[in-house]
């Protein structure tokens, strides 16, 4: 037959204590055959209690008529003190080493075992000392986690790795992880597995965390300058040039180069995506504006662009110089068409008079996908 069993034993029964009345009853003290255990951890432990029945029938098998009697009479027994004989403890759980917690007896069936057997039962509370309780461990799960970002700005993901090491296993996870940009944060959560509260989850397995989310700022991503002030001084002045020896020598081709007086550089109109999770053709527009002037007062207006100018990860800017896009126009028979500014039988340039005619046709009929940016004085 085996023990009523209510949970984990820690140490031996107490010994057993046994004396006969005066009108023939053997009587029982209870607690000698209840053992009450903590474990887990200090501040969660909990206890449990078990209450040895077989025992305290085998150690009086006199008192319930028992020396001669069968497994049935045995078992009767047996049932008629698991369910009269019982009990519990005032507190269970959250248990720290040092608390003292009593077990109450409830004994609510003992008036017919006593009647029916020679018994007499002991019942008083018994107390216990909660003690041997481990110290839970504490750890940053952020120690274990590698996170890494990847692809182009500002399309960027974010990669979560978790070491193999880390004591309890976790599950981490992005607020963002993807249309991510040099500079933005993004902010990694510890969870606990199977929707478990993260502390408790822990706890059980002897540890406590000392943090459950930390911010990583996104950084390294190669990426399409978004701003003007992005860009370095070697690249930007590497366009510029590029951009006034191609307006120089379509000038050259119309007209003795002695003629032009002067190119200035205005400054620059930037063109970025209003969404970058919607796709456009390009990731953004450099405009150079230039006012062109000429040794008999003529002057107008030019443009050279650049599109997908990137910065790599080691900062360097990425361009490619032949995708320069400068005016179109030509006159056929005194007949003008593309951006022709001023033309007559021998000469024509590409441009405009005004800089309100270059930002409407270049700027302004972006504006639906496109934020700008502008220097131009």
């Amino acid at each position: 037959m085996k023990a009523r069993d209510y949970g984990i034993i820690l140490g031996a029964a107490v010994s057993i204590g046994m004396i006969f009345t005066g009108c023939g009853k053997t009587t029982i003290n209870a607690n000698d055959y209840l053992t009450i255990s903590a474990e887990g951890f200090d501040s969660a432990g909990t206890a449990s209690y078990r209450l040895d029945t077989e025992k305290l029938i085998n150690d009086n098998l006199k008192a319930f008529g028992l020396e001669d009697g069968s497994d049935m009479d045995y078992l009767e027994v047996l049932g008629r003190m698991e369910l009269g004989l019982n009990g519990k403890l005032d507190k269970t759980s959250e248990l720290s080493n040092g608390d003292e917690i009593t077990f109450k007896w409830s004994g609510s069936g003992l008036d017919e075992i006593e009647e029916k057997y020679k018994v007499k039962l002991e019942l008083s509370d018994k107390s216990f000392t909660v003690e041997g309780l481990e110290e839970a461990q504490q750890f940053d799960p952020f120690n274990f986690v590698n996170v890494t970002f990847s692809g182009i700005a500002p399309e960027g993901k974010a990669v979560i790795e978790c070491s193999s090491d880390i004591p309890v296993k976790l599950d981490f996870r992005a607020d963002k992880s993807s249309g991510l940009n040099n500079g933005d944060t993004v902010k990694i959560t510890a969870n606990a597995y199977y929707g478990n509260d993260l502390k408790a989850y822990c706890f059980e397995n002897g540890y406590i965390p000392v943090s459950e989310e930390k911010e990583f700022t996104v950084e390294g991503l190669a990426g399409y300058v978004q701003t003007l002030d992005e860009i370095p001084e070697d690249a930007y002045k590497k366009m510029d040039y590029h951009a006034q020896d191609l307006l120089k020598a379509y000038i050259a081709k119309t007209e003795d180069e002695g003629y032009l007086s002067e190119i200035e550089l205005l400054g620059n109109y930037m063109l970025t995506p209003k969404d970058p999770s919607i796709y456009v053709s390009k990731k953004n527009y450099i405009y150079y504006i230039y006012k062109v002037s000429f040794n008999d007062g003529l002057y107008y207006y030019h443009y050279t662009y650049y599109t997908d100018v990137m910065l790599l990860e080691d900062g360097t800017c990425s361009f490619d110089l032949s995708t320069a896009t400068a005016p179109k126009g030509s006159v056929f028979f005194g007949v003008s068409s593309g951006e022709v500014y001023w033309a007559t039988d021998k000469i024509h340039f590409a441009g405009y008079g005004d800089l309100d005619s270059l930002f409407n046709k270049q700027v302004t009929s972006k504006i639906g996908e496109y934020n700008y940016e502008s220097t131009v004085k």
